[in-house]
């Protein structure tokens, strides 16, 4: 079964916000108010994975990551969803060399949403 090729994160947008805006309905405040929803709970989401990952927890690792990509589905931030299905999918192979990379995908594309937020 042949896979569609996989765009390198740094190639997707960190925000999109016309892809927010479609989720959203048109209603540009609660695109606006689901992206601060997403950047507030951000930090602690990511040191819930750190604790997973340091645990070597696979199942909880990726219920996690499951619940991250829940949030990032309806915010516009392609990269970011896309480090956490990674993660997830990482941790449902128990692969720990393939945990360690998608975790460190996961925090970079973090971090530019974050610095995203204009």
């Amino acid at each position: 079964m042949d896979q569609a090729p996989v765009t390198p994160l740094s190639q997707l947008p960190a925000r999109d916000r016309v892809s927010a805006l479609a989720v959203a309905g048109g209603d540009a405040d609660l695109a606006a108010e689901l992206f601060a929803a997403l950047l507030a709970g951000l930090p602690g989401e990511l040191a819930a994975l750190r604790t997973e990952v340091a645990a070597s927890d696979w199942e909880g690792l990726a219920e996690l990551a499951h619940q991250v990509r829940g949030a990032t589905r309806y915010c516009g931030v392609p990269a970011l969803d896309e480090a956490a299905e990674s993660l997830e999918r990482a941790a449902r192979a128990a692969d720990p060399p393939r945990v360690a990379a998608a975790f460190a995908s996961l925090e970079a594309e973090a971090l530019r949403v974050q610095q995203a937020d204009d």
